[in-house]
This record gives structure tokens, C-alpha cells and sequence, in this order.
């Protein structure tokens, strides 16, 4: 979610048996591998193997921390953290690591609205007019922004839209008569003691407005949970950007802090049903059809798909320059994935195409865990961190060693990554050197329109930028006296009076011109 009057500067939008916790402090322990435990040694080698792809493709994109869950028959299988949570301070990621998981909120909005139709609270062919002026008619329903088909003509088409997503916390709350952020933890956070999720991160401060939302000791709790969450970063040419968490509100459409193990408890009580009865929930898992008959990428709240012919249900999160989210589950096989990161580039490779198709992580995870079982035997893992040529070359190789699978995804999949780095390779820009005595007419406080205050210093040869919710960060120079921060995209240019005084700063990020008006 943005700030609407600085679009651009402030974007971001119980269980026991085989649990494998692979982090410095083990959740549970470890299953017992007997004599005769053939199924064990070859589930242990296949989250051997994984836990490898996963740690190739974290360092090729140098996704600073990353946590992940296997959930295999409503038991956690396997858990882990990979890297760092906070990498100033060299903090380990760990399963039960914090995270912003941005749209997979929407998967618990989309069982809530599911619960109300359940319950025949709510029916979706009910106009969006009845719950926002912005709906001027009664064409679209609330079936349509569920499953992404309210542009043009309603239904007629899926196109991805969060933002008409989240006009579902309106439907929600008037159903229900209780904030969102309530009802998530009355519904999910409490009954499954997802105990180090938040609902929100601006909790506490929308508590003092609303103080009949929580107790203080429940805030109490909050407030500790989001101390030790993950820091957020970005990459910025080869080097991953300590950057800042943006928006910090819920809504339907995104806003929810969670862990790896919280997420699976979340899924283990939708396949216990416990929240929607099956017949519920599979109409929610079935492919929108369009006006023209036509079945969509999209359910009711969730992505829902064939691949290679397993029925795939899946969700992503995606924060720009901060934390991403992956959330897949194969229900006719009873096993699912969820993994969360403190940057974006789990998702931003992959946020526009099909996550079977375009996702190494998710590609080698059905690989591995689905498709080998229908084949019969192992299929090879490619070596992710290979370049080009040599990943090329080097599936030409497996394929004759894996009897007939093709591995088009996982080419596929490779090629979108490596156009993503290659991209920020390109987009990263040279600092040059100038006279830091040059900063001194720069330093002070700028204004946004909405009130917002942003202070430039000089700290010895730096100009340093404090923007609220970021971290502070180095303003560069680059070719032709623009500056630009690695931490935010665009062009930050000084105006000058004609006494030579320092008026304002007009930022200019793909077209979009903010003025930041000197006040002090």
C-alpha cells in the first residue's frame, strides 16, 4: 500500500512426529530413524534436497533471511531459517522468524467472507455499491474482486488487482460489525495460538484511537512480537539494502505479520475444516469462470491451477523492496509449502506469472516432492547458481538421465530469475565523488504535503536522508548533480532560489514528481 499524496517514495504494497527443524534452536525434535524406516530416509533425503535448492536460490538472489515449512498431512514435516533476520546485527532467520506477508492476508480474508456465505450472512452476487460510494452501479459483485475479475467488464476477465481487493474489508466489517483486524484475531490468531503473528504493524497505534479493540495486555504482547521481527532489505545491484517496513496498516488485501510455523498451523486447520466445511472450501478452490465460460487462473481468494496434473492451490505476498511470501498447497496430496523472506525478490521475479511455472523454489519443490512420486523415481536437481550456458547444458544432461521429464519449468523458471537480476544489474547506478562541503545547503527539514517530515543531515562525507518507517540511508550523487538513495527508487533534484538558498526537493520516480518543501 502507498501513501496516497507520495505514491512512489513511500511504496513497499501442535505438531508432532517428523518435524526436521533445521535452525539453532529446534522447535520439536527430530524423528527417530530406525532399521526399517525405509519411507523416513527417503523423506529425510528429499528435504535434504531441498533444503539445498532453497539455500541456492537465496544466495544467487541474496535474499538476506528466509524461513520455510513443509506441511505433510496436517503435521509439519520439515522447518527451517536460512540467513539472517536482521543482518546489522547478525540475527539468524528461524522458522518461527517474523515476517510482512503482504497478500497472503488475503487468504484469510477470503475464509472469513467464505465463513459469512457459509453461514448465509453473505451472498457474493451482492453489489460492491452496497459497501463503497467509489461503486457508482451495480455491476461489479462481490465475487468479482475474490477472484480478480472486476476490471473492464465485470467477469469477463482475471487481471490481479490488491487494491479492489482490499474494498473487501468494507463487506467484512459491516457483516460482521468488527474491525478486520479484530475478527483476525478472534478467528485465526487466538483459537490456533499463532502466538507471534500481528495483526497489523500499526497495532498499537490505531489501538490508542480504538482502545475497545484490544486489551493492553494482548497489545503488551504485540508490541514484543514486533520487536523481534525481520528486517526488510531490497537488492540494489549485487548488494542487498537494509531498507523500511512502508505501510504499516491491514486490510483484506494485505498487512499481516506472521511466522513459518504460525502459517502452518493456519494450514492445518483449513485442512482440518476447521473454519469452512469441504464443500465450502473446494468452491472456493475452483477456477472463476468468466462470463464467456471460460475457467480462470483464479478462485475465490486463491490461485487455483493445474500442473502437470496435480490440482495446485497458491497464493504469494509481495511488498516492493521489503518481504515476499509464497504459499502452495497440493490438497489431493496433502502437503503443502509456505515461505516467507525479508526482501522482495522471493515474489518480484515471479509476481506476473504462474509460481509453477516461473518459481525455481516452487518448480523444484513439486518436482521433489509431487512429480517424482508420479514418475517413480528421482528426478535430478539442477544447480540453480550455474550460469546461463552451463544451466542450459546442464538440462539437457538431466533430461536423459530422467526418463522423460522435459524440465521446461525449471528452464523456464531460471530464465525469469536471471532476467530479474540481470535487470538490477542494469538499473543500479554509480556514485560519484563531489565536494562534501557542497551538502551543507541541503541539510534541514522538507515537507511533504500530507505533513510528513523528512531531515537530511551531513554526517562527516555523507548526506544522510530520515525518512519515517525507513531506515536512514546515504543520499548519492550521480552523473549530472541528481542524487538518488539505493534504498528508494528515483531522482532527488535541489531547487535554488535566486539568492542561491535551497527552496525544495522535487523527486521524480517514473514520471511521478513529488516536491518536498524546505521548512527549516
Amino acid at each position: 500500500m502507498n501513501n496516497p499524496t507520495f505514491p512512489y517514495l513511500f511504496k513497499r504494497s501442535i505438531f508432532p512426529v517428523m518435524l526436521l527443524i533445521a535452525s539453532s534452536q529446534p522447535l520439536l525434535p527430530p524423528p527417530s530413524v530406525g532399521a526399517n524406516s525405509g519411507a523416513s530416509r527417503k523423506e529425510a533425503e528429499r528435504l535434504a534436497r531441498f533444503e539445498n535448492q532453497v539455500e541456492q536460490f537465496r544466495s544467487l538472489l541474496k535474499i538476506p533471511g528466509l524461513s520455510a515449512a513443509i506441511i505433510r498431512h496436517q503435521e509439519v514435516s520439515w522447518a527451517k531459517g536460512f540467513g539472517y533476520a536482521d543482518m546489522e546485527k547478525a540475527v539468524p532467520a528461524k522458522p518461527d522468524t517474523v515476517y510482512h506477508i503482504a497478500s497472503l492476508t488475503k487468504t484469510f480474508a477470503a475464509t472469513i467472507l467464505m465463513q459469512l456465505v457459509e453461514q448465509g450472512k453473505l451472498d457474493l452476487d451482492e453489489p460492491m455499491s452496497h459497501y463503497s460510494s467509489d461503486f457508482k452501479d451495480d455491476k461489479v459483485k462481490v465475487k468479482h474482486l475474490l477472484s480478480h475479475t472486476s476490471g473492464g467488464t465485470p467477469g469477463d476477465r482475471y487481471a490481479y488487482d490488491g487494491a479492489q481487493y482490499a474494498y473487501l474489508t468494507a463487506v467484512i466489517e459491516k457483516k460482521t460489525g468488527k474491525p478486520f483486524r479484530r475478527l483476525m484475531a478472534e478467528i485465526f490468531l487466538d483459537p490456533l495460538k499463532m502466538s507471534d503473528s500481528v495483526p497489523g504493524r500499526d497495532v498499537l497505534t490505531e489501538a490508542n484511537k480504538q482502545s475497545e479493540i484490544f486489551r493492553r495486555e494482548k497489545l503488551n504482547h504485540y508490541q514484543a512480537v514486533l520487536a523481534k521481527s525481520a528486517q526488510p532489505y531490497r537488492l540494489y545491484g549485487e548488494e542487498a539494502v537494509h531498507t523500511g517496513y512502508g505501510w504499516g496498516g491491514i486490510s483484506a488485501a494485505a498487512g499481516l505479520l506472521t511466522t513459518a510455523i504460525d502459517m502452518a498451523k493456519f494450514d492445518i486447520a483449513i485442512d482440518d475444516h476447521v473454519f469452512l466445511n469441504k464443500e465450502t472450501q473446494d468452491r472456493a478452490w475452483t477456477p472463476f469462470v468468466s462470463n464467456g465460460g471460460r475457467p480462470l487462473p483464479h478462485g475465490l481468494g486463491w490461485f487455483a491451477q493445474n500442473h502437470m496434473g496435480a490440482r495446485i492451490i497458491w497464493h504469494f505476498g509481495y511488498d516492493p523492496d521489503s518481504f515476499s511470501a509464497t504459499y502452495v498447497k497440493v490438497p489431493d496430496k496433502s502437503i503443502s509449502l509456505i515461505l516467507l523472506a525479508n526482501s522482495d525478490a522471493l515474489s518480484a521475479p515471479f509476481v506476473h506469472g504462474s509460481v509453477m511455472k516461473s518459481s525455481p523454489l516452487v518448480t523444484s519443490f513439486l518436482r521433489i516432492f509431487i512429480i517424482e512420486d508420479a514418475e517413480g523415481h528421482t528426478l535430478p536437481d539442477p544447480n540453480w547458481a550455474a550460469n546461463a550456458e552451463g544451466f542450459s547444458d546442464e538440462i539437457a544432461r538431466l533430461k536423459q538421465r530422467a526418463g522423460g521429464y522435459s524440465y521446461d519449468v525449471e528452464l523456464a523458471s531460471y530464465k525469469a530469475m536471471i532476467k530479474w537480476l540481470e535487470d538490477h544489474r542494469r538499473q543500479a547506478r554509480t556514485a560519484i565523488t563531489i565536494d562534501p562541503a557542497t551538502y551543507d545547503a541541503y541539510v534541514g527539514q522538507y515537507q511533504l504535503p500530507d505533513g510528513t517530515i523528512i531531515t537530511l543531515t551531513r554526517e562527516r562525507d555523507r548526506l544522510m536522508v530520515d525518512i519515517p518507517n525507513y531506515v536512514k540511508s546515504e543520499l548519492f550523487t550521480a552523473t549530472g548533480l541528481k542524487y538518488f538513495l539505493k534504498t528508494l527508487d528515483g531522482d532527488w533534484a535541489f531547487v535554488r532560489n535566486e539568492e542561491g538558498g535551497v527552496t525544495h526537493i522535487e523527486v521524480n520516480q517514473g514520471g511521478q514528481v513529488s516536491i518536498l518543501k524546505k521548512i527549516k
